[in-house]
């Protein structure tokens, strides 16, 4: 026999979340995906970039290419985070004031929800300020050693 903590996967989360929070979720994954692919294309062109191959056509903008986005994921994700913690423990609290009757479920899955988006907002938003800080740094040597 389940407890009620190990009946509450990852699939019972998605279908207690309201529609914005499904939305939020979406958005925030899509921001670590773009993460991902940033970070490993930014670190592939300044290994490049290092390497005394000549003048590109512009260096300044070859090296701080993504480097507005990685900024606007840096901020953006947390305060997404932020947002669907919100929603969440207004969800939980909206289904029991609705009801008038102290649901210990409802309000578990509105903490829950409310949770999960805290961590996503958090795992997506401080590696992206990492690797923004990183890369900006690594530009500004490179074009130092350019120059």
């Amino acid at each position: 026999m389940s407890t009620p903590v190990e009946s509450f996967g990852a699939l019972s989360a998605w279908s207690s979340m309201g529609i914005a929070a499904r939305v939020i979720l979406v958005v925030l994954v899509a921001f670590a995906g773009l993460l991902f692919f940033i970070v490993l294309e930014r670190f592939l062109a300044y290994r490049r970039a290092e390497r005394p191959a000549g003048a590109s056509r512009s260096l300044r903008f070859d090296l701080h290419r993504h480097l507005h986005t990685l900024a606007a994921i840096k901020v953006t994700a947390p305060l997404l985070g932020l947002l669907g913690t919100l929603l969440g423990l207004i969800n939980g609290f909206a289904g029991m004031a609705m009801t008038g009757v102290f649901d210990p479920h409802a309000l578990g899955t509105g903490v829950a929800e409310a949770l999960i988006m805290t961590v996503l907002g958090l795992v997506i938003g401080l590696p992206a300020w990492w690797a923004h800080s990183f890369f900006s740094a690594w530009s500004e040597r490179i074009l130092a050693r350019a120059a």
